[in-house]
């Protein structure tokens, strides 16, 4: 079930300022923000360090799929921000479109990407007024 309430980028894990990460960095954080919501946990979850539960892989994979996908980062990038190794991100982004052919699993991500895409362009458009982009 998608929130409505990803209007505010949440402060990244182990920083002290959302704008202080180059834009990558920020875009992963944002993706992985909308899909913990999505999925009903905590953003941190989706960075730890071990795989966790696997509905917690799952959401992660998600996160890096759409993060290539909806974002056009490289699997090298996205690797670099949640701390995986770039043929972990290959195989989530392999996952993910495989299990598309579930119609519900594709209209879940399809509407995920959307309102990742949408609500990051809104950020944006909202820090550049008040003057809070790099």
């Amino acid at each position: 079930m998608l929130h409505n309430n990803c209007a505010v980028l949440p402060e990244p894990p182990e920083t002290t300022s959302a704008t202080a990460l180059p834009e990558p960095e920020r875009t992963c954080h944002w993706v992985a923000f909308c899909v913990a919501r999505d999925f009903g946990m905590e953003m941190a979850a989706l960075f730890a360090p071990t795989r966790g539960a696997p509905r917690t892989a799952f959401a992660r994979q998600v996160a890096m799929y759409l993060a290539n996908t909806g974002f056009e980062l490289s699997f090298a990038t996205i690797s670099r921000v949640f701390d995986r190794d770039r043929t972990t991100v290959s195989h989530a982004c392999r996952v993910v479109e495989e299990g598309r052919d579930d119609l519900w699993l594709d209209c879940r991500v399809e509407a995920l990407e959307l309102f990742s895409r949408s609500g990051w362009e809104a950020l944006r458009e909202v820090e550049a007024t008040q003057g809070l982009s790099q």
